[in-house]
């Protein structure tokens, strides 16, 4: 058996209640101090609803109190005894009950407390990263936009070697045609004989005078 006030085994002596609640000495004692009610059903208590009980009587005084005791009062008394001590079993069931379900209930703020943090840091990171996202689809934007711009260049570039490319063939191909037009011309020319240093000086002077070679 337990006090259904401080919950300690109890040894020895106890204070049962006219409300049928058991109490240790010193609780029934600061509870008679303080004017107080019954810790269970709140019941005010006095010292005339208080009374002593033994918790572990000995054989001897078994016997005298049942001495002389009629079968059917002591069936009822039994019976009265075993329906409070079932009742004290459930109120102690009960405590231990509450109390397992008060340190669950700790447990689980304690878990939501770390929840939310976690949550709260969760959110914090998914807007960073949301921000980082907007960030670089800007970025990406503006890239797309740099690439658009550089590829038309790049196609206007083309179309300009193009066009060079063009020229450059036609004026290859003016070039190769003035060189070949140069070239042919000149060797159509009569070749001219060269006079010969190491002839007479008569024969060259006549070589190099046509009329008297006429009159001759």
């Amino acid at each position: 058996m337990r006090c259904n006030a401080c919950w300690r085994e109890l040894e020895g002596r106890a204070v049962t209640t006219t409300c049928g609640h058991l109490l240790c000495t010193e609780d029934a004692s600061k509870i008679l101090n303080n004017d107080g009610a019954c810790p269970i059903c709140d019941q005010v208590l006095s010292k005339s609803l208080m009374k002593p009980v033994d918790i572990n009587p000995n054989d001897e005084w078994t016997n005298m109190v049942m001495a002389g005791i009629s079968p059917q009062i002591l069936m009822k008394s039994a019976y009265r005894s075993v329906m409070f001590y079932i009742g004290q079993k459930e109120l102690e069931m009960q405590v231990k009950l509450n109390k397992i379900v008060g340190q669950c209930r700790q447990k689980c703020e304690a878990m939501q407390e770390k929840f939310t943090e976690k949550l709260e840091q969760v959110h914090t990171a998914y807007q960073k990263m949301a921000k980082r996202c907007q960030m670089m689809e800007q970025e990406i934007e503006s890239l797309s936009k740099d690439k658009q711009e550089l590829q038309e260049k790049f196609a206007e570039k083309s179309r300009q070697k193009r066009k060079l490319d063009e020229m450059y063939d036609q004026l290859r191909s003016e070039y190769d045609s003035v060189k070949r037009s140069a070239i042919q011309p000149a060797g159509n020319f009569f070749s001219r004989a060269e006079p010969d240093l190491f002839a007479s000086p008569a024969n060259i002077m006549d070589n190099r005078d046509p009329l008297r070679q006429g009159k001759s």
